[in-house]
């Protein structure tokens, strides 16, 4: 008691708690769990969102459709995706149509298959796990590793209209395999999966630039290099943020960067120069 009034003072051993200090001991509990579930709220939307796609591993179905190689394999079907779905090998291999032997490398539009794979997707794209693979003419041909740098040929002639625009064009962005950007693995870009992404890549799984526009919205950009699909050369700048210069295609909907100059940010890797390295016959980086 100080002047008319009262203190409350907790003693451990009594059995009863003052009220005043009760009450404060109450609220402050209370007050301490909301700050808790508050902090723990702001801290999950801060973090960035796991990557939308979907792996339905272990589930195999069976798909028709037409081949086109323009340059990735892809099958387009009757109630699938409008630009078709790109196809892979199982595994960290890209898909080699080439084996059956009197079967041209770019079957015709006619030309119909049917193959059972496994459904990779995202809501850039979609994609499929091949399992088998059969042409009209019964051949089989399994998911072998092609040989990206040899294997590859210019684009093909898909049926019908096709509408092109090209033009110079520079895109900052990520280099991603695009079989674990699309749903195999989470997260399936970034540095936690730059090894795997190099790994794909090197045995042949479509390479791209993944790129986010202001508006939030990603793009994937089909990377090329003088008509061919990238490979091994650009694995030094895969997982990581780079600058990319050279022509910008869309076709279909599809987008397509055919690449001159490459050049890591925020890092110590060369530049690449593709066109200096396409004229050597070798590996070149710009000084």
């Amino acid at each position: 008691m100080t002047g008319g009034r009262h203190d409350d003072f907790y003693v451990g051993y009594l059995d009863e708690t003052p009220p005043g200090i009760g009450r404060f001991a109450r609220r402050l509990a209370v007050g301490l769990v909301v700050l808790a579930a508050a902090t723990g709220l702001c801290l999950a939307l801060l973090l960035e969102r796991f990557d939308e796609g979907v792996f339905e591993y272990g589930t195999v179905r069976d798909y028709e459709g037409e081949l086109l190689v323009d340059p990735h394999p892809r099958l387009l079907t009757a109630d699938g995706p409008a630009d078709g779905y790109l196809l892979v090998a199982v595994g960290k291999h890209g898909l080699e149509v080439d084996e059956a032997p009197s079967r041209p490398w770019r079957p015709g539009p006619s030309q119909k298959i049917a193959l059972a794979g496994t459904l990779i997707q995202n809501p850039e794209a979609a994609m499929l796990e091949v399992h088998s693979l059969t042409f009209p003419d019964g051949h089989a041909a399994g998911a072998a590793v092609p040989d990206t740098g040899s294997s590859v040929r210019p684009e093909t002639t898909p049926t019908g209209e096709h509408r092109v625009v090209v033009h110079a064009d520079q895109l900052v962005g990520e280099i991603v395999d695009t079989k674990c950007y699309l749903g195999a693995m989470k997260p399936g870009r970034g540095k936690p999966h730059r090894d795997c992404a190099s790994l794909c890549i090197r045995g042949g799984i479509p390479a791209a630039l993944l790129v986010r526009t202001e508006d939030g919205a990603r793009h994937l950009v089909h990377l090329m290099s003088l008509g061919r699909p990238v490979g091994a050369e650009v694995l030094a700048f895969v997982g990581r943020p780079v600058e990319v210069t050279g022509l910008l295609r869309s076709m279909d909907g599809r987008l397509f960067m055919d690449a001159y100059f490459l050049k890591a940010i925020g890092s110590s890797t060369p530049p690449l120069d593709l066109l200096r390295r396409a004229t050597s016959g070798g590996p070149e980086s710009s000084p």
